[in-house]
């Protein structure tokens, strides 16, 4: 397994308040919890991980309580999930596997969301790179409202005009806007826990780095 991994906790599920059908799963580093790694995934993949998290009827069945089932059968383990790479927003994982008695483990790649809905039901852990929290993680504590002082910095900024719920915004608006403003606006998308909206915005202040 590589160094300098990150162990990653669920912290939770939201509905995507910016595009219909798609949500926001929210990991953190276990134990800490200050800093939180937002990842888009859809509709199907949030159901099954809320489902195995015991969110959901838990008569209904997915894909992968059929893999897990077939695994067990076999016994096949997962070890761990590893999040390994993030090229342009999107996350890239692999399952570290072990079958009972052997002492290979084999590495297979998987969406994201497909490998930590079976992290789930497995009860393995959840890892990602240093680099990878650090370049996508979105600090907490930036998520707390700004002081009457602060505020007063941002004087002339579009600031006091930001709704409480985002309307979408596209790549080349986050492009016309200072650092300052979205500063602003990443402050604002945690406070109301729009987190798809803040990792596009820390995604934009990255690239201008």
């Amino acid at each position: 397994m590589e160094k300098k991994l990150i162990k990653l906790a669920i912290r939770g599920i939201s509905l995507s308040q910016i595009q219909s059908g798609i949500y926001v799963l929210l990991l953190e580093e276990e134990g800490a919890g200050r800093i939180k790694l937002p990842i888009i995934i859809e509709s199907l993949q949030a159901q099954s991980i809320a489902s195995a998290l015991g969110k959901r009827d838990p008569s209904r069945s997915f894909t992968h309580d059929l893999f897990f089932t077939f695994s067990k059968i076999y016994y096949i383990n997962i070890k761990a999930v590893v999040i390994y790479k993030l090229v342009n927003g999107i996350f890239f994982s692999y399952i570290l596997l072990k079958k009972e008695k052997e002492k290979k483990e084999h590495k297979i790649d998987s969406k994201t969301s497909d490998a930590v809905a079976l992290a789930v039901r497995f009860q393995a852990p959840i890892y990602t790179t240093k680099e990878i929290f650090d370049k996508a993680g979105i600090y907490f504590e930036n998520g707390f409202p700004l002081s009457q002082e602060e505020n007063e910095n941002y004087e002339g900024s579009f600031e006091k005009t930001i709704p409480i719920f985002f309307k979408e915004r596209t790549q080349q608006e986050l492009e016309k806007m200072t650092e300052k403003d979205l500063n602003v606006l990443l402050n604002h998308a945690v406070i109301n826990e729009c987190y798809e909206l803040a990792a596009r915005i820390k995604k934009e202040l990255d690239r201008r780095e």
